[in-house]
């Protein structure tokens, strides 16, 4: 049988688009099929189980979990480096990758090879296809989401990592990832709106979702919330679940922070950061106070490398900045970072997308009262025409179809705003040579999507995963999404 990372990715795509699972998780909503919602998690611990993987195992993961609309990922990473950089073997998964799935899992910081994905891909395939399913009434294989959320757990029980830091990937409560029945911790960051066709309409319904992942006795920490109403929600759920409840202090109250911090949102992601990497430490009775942070957690939120968010690439005359914020918040905040390094003497290029049911006409008025634009570039998720890797790739109606909407999205902006040149292409990659085709100095905001941002990536740094991580150029000064 052939076992190619390619192959490995290509049995992946059989097995269920992503879209196709989320549409499942739309109908479930609007049809009232909680329980439908809530076997994903037991539908996953089975598929453990047929692994071989015990809830034992889970547990001494000494998983940390967290939830959140915006910045889990990169309070994730900065958890993540400060606990390696403490001499800890660490696990990370996330989603959704930005150039190739095995970006998902990450092993002591740096993402899986292509050899190594492959090989724990197929050691679980041979496992799924061989294990008799006369009597269940599960498919032989989970889809694509499950597969890759099982695969981390087992990649992190047989590789024997000290601890496994996991991203929720939607919601929280029926999510695959909440299987680990006893995490060392959980936390939840900004709670806001989006995916709302799935977890509710309201902040109370939302907050109902992400405080899920709470449980008995863990201790859970949480974010100071913009949307107050969420917070009684959260308060009920650790009530229920008798588990500590904390609030984490502002980042200027540790007596020696990191210095070169210029966004509340990354300050709080650090500040949850911080007491997530203490308490997990130091296990027993949680604290949640200033502390004086160790030499080593220095160096940890320094290294911390988070892609796609805040991140700037050059090539020749052209200054690519890269942030795959996709709500009002999150682009608002995207606008006042990009505001706060762009020269102002530099022509400045919007490239755009957003996907499903975000409004991209709210998106881009943001933009567009924010920053100076001086002509706009619609196009699809899509890198090139004929991408070098499997995991770039689209059927052929979904190509078309994101094609229509960045032709439809840019003949809404003419219309709004005529006196801004826009234009629709088809691929990143022609986006690009059309940019950079007059040789001008100009600065490219890329946002709307963090799908968009990775086939920019894939684009702009096509050999970005086969370098060394931890040495690439980026802008960490803040990491809000």
């Amino acid at each position: 049988m052939a076992s190619s990372y390619r192959d490995a990715v290509n049995r992946l795509q059989q097995l269920q688009s992503i879209t196709s699972v989320v549409k499942s998780a739309e109908d479930a909503k609007q049809n009232g099929a909680t329980a439908t919602r809530n076997q994903n998690v037991a539908v996953t611990a089975e598929y453990l189980c047929r692994l071989g993987i015990t809830e034992s195992d889970l547990e001494r993961l000494r998983v940390i979990h967290v939830a959140g609309t915006k910045g889990k990922g990169s309070t994730c990473a900065l958890v993540e480096s400060i606990l390696r950089h403490s001499g800890y073997r660490t696990g990370f998964t996330s989603s959704p990758h930005l150039m190739e799935i095995r970006e998902r899992i990450r092993l002591e910081g740096r993402v899986m090879s292509r050899e190594l994905f492959a090989h724990y891909f197929f050691e679980i395939w041979d496992r799924f296809q061989r294990y008799p399913v006369m009597e269940s009434s599960l498919p032989r294989f989970p889809s694509f989401i499950k597969y890759l959320t099982v695969m981390a757990y087992y990649v992190f029980v047989k590789e024997e990592v000290d601890v496994a830091v996991v991203e929720v990937g939607l919601g929280g409560r029926f999510d695959c990832t909440n299987v680990v029945a006893k995490p060392s911790v959980t936390a939840i960051t900004h709670l806001g709106f989006d995916h709302c066709s799935i977890l509710g309409d309201t902040i109370e319904e939302i907050a109902w979702e992400k405080s899920g992942i709470t449980k008995p006795g863990v201790p859970m920490f949480i974010i100071p919330q913009h949307y107050t109403s969420s917070i009684p929600v959260i308060e009920a759920e650790a009530r229920k679940n008798r588990a500590p409840l904390f609030t984490v202090p502002s980042l200027d109250r540790y007596p020696n922070p990191p210095t070169r911090l210029s966004s509340d949102t990354w300050s709080d992601n650090l500040s949850l950061a911080l007491q997530l990497c203490r308490n997990w430490e130091n296990p027993g009775q949680p604290l949640c106070s200033p502390f004086h942070l160790p030499q080593n957690y220095h160096y940890g939120i320094t290294s911390c490398k988070w892609p796609g968010r805040n991140h700037i690439v050059e090539r020749g005359s052209a200054r690519y900045f890269l942030d795959g914020a996709h709500t009002p918040v999150s682009i608002g905040k995207c606008t006042e970072w990009f505001n706060s390094i762009k020269h102002d003497k530099r022509r400045t290029v919007l490239i755009a997308n957003t996907t499903r049911d975000r409004k991209i006409s709210h998106f881009l008025s943001i933009i567009r009262k924010e920053v100076k634009i001086d002509e706009v570039v619609f196009c699809p998720n899509i890198a090139m025409p004929d991408p070098p890797s499997a995991d770039c790739e689209w059927p052929e109606d979904v190509r078309r179809g994101m094609v229509r909407t960045a032709v439809a999205n840019c003949e809404m902006w003419q219309e709004a705003f005529p006196d801004t040149p826009a234009t629709a292409l088809p691929y990143v990659s022609d986006a690009v040579e059309y940019i950079e085709r007059s040789g001008e100095q100009v600065d490219v905001l890329v946002t709307g999507s963090l799908h968009l941002v990775g086939a920019a990536l894939s684009v702009l740094c096509p050999n970005y995963l086969d370098q060394d991580q931890h040495s690439y150029r980026q802008q960490i000064a803040t990491l809000g999404t």
